[in-house]
């Protein structure tokens, strides 16, 4: 199934309805309370990782079957039961409603898809099958995730810090991208690591003092 990968932004406090309450419909609401959605769970049945999410206050639960006029108002919505007549109503009213629509295990019948994610703070990295085999994506998420150092995290909020006075000493795009390169393959996950992130900024500091020499000499 041809599809447009997309990152999604913008869903603090956006009604998302999760219709099902097991431990697939658990994961998806983990996955939306990350992004700050504000979750509303409907559902007879209620799996315990979701209760406790709701005795927190982070998701409200709705112990019911799901009823014409769940999607008034909602952002988006995900079908998760295990009844695909439900599921169907789900997806003829978001239809309807002009809400986005995922219907688990059903790439057919839903507007969007949910890809196998490895989060390291502002990093993330989805992998999709386009529907084909959800299976594969969790397979090949879990043979990367050893590689997605914690230490990615940090190194995105230094690039992002440093991202003004790269523009501002490095007009040109192309000499721009070297000198982030250069910062990226340094050694500076490393130096996160073992040395901290004071040290990490210092470091990737020099790396663009040295270029920025390098380029004074170049021109002399």
């Amino acid at each position: 199934m041809d599809t447009y990968p997309i990152g999604l932004i913008g869903l603090e406090n956006r009604r998302v309805v999760v219709i099902g309450g097991g431990s697939v419909a658990a994961r998806k609401v983990s996955g939306l309370l990350d992004a700050g959605a504000r979750v509303e769970v409907i559902s007879p049945y209620i799996c315990e990782k979701i209760r406790t999410l709701a005795g927190s206050g982070s998701v409200l639960m709705i112990e019911r079957a799901y009823q014409p006029g769940d999607l008034t108002g909602a952002f988006l919505a995900i079908a998760a039961t295990d009844d695909p007549a439900a599921n169907h109503a789900v997806w003829e009213e978001a239809n309807i409603a002009n809400c986005q629509i995922n219907v688990v295990d059903d790439p057919k019948h839903s507007t969007f898809i949910l890809p196998a994610v490895i989060r390291r703070g502002d990093v993330t990295i989805s992998i999709s099958t386009g529907g084909a085999s959800p299976a594969l994506a969790r397979r090949l998420r879990e043979k990367l995730e050893p590689a997605i150092v914690p230490e990615y995290a940090e190194l995105a909020q230094i690039l992002a810090e440093l991202r003004p006075d790269l523009i501002k000493e490095f007009p040109s795009e192309q000499e721009r991208l070297i000198v982030v390169s250069r910062i990226i393959d340094s050694d500076l996950l490393r130096i996160i690591g073992q040395e901290g992130s004071a040290a990490a900024r210092e470091y990737a500091r020099k790396i663009i003092s040295d270029r920025n020499d390098s380029i004074v000499e170049d021109s002399t």
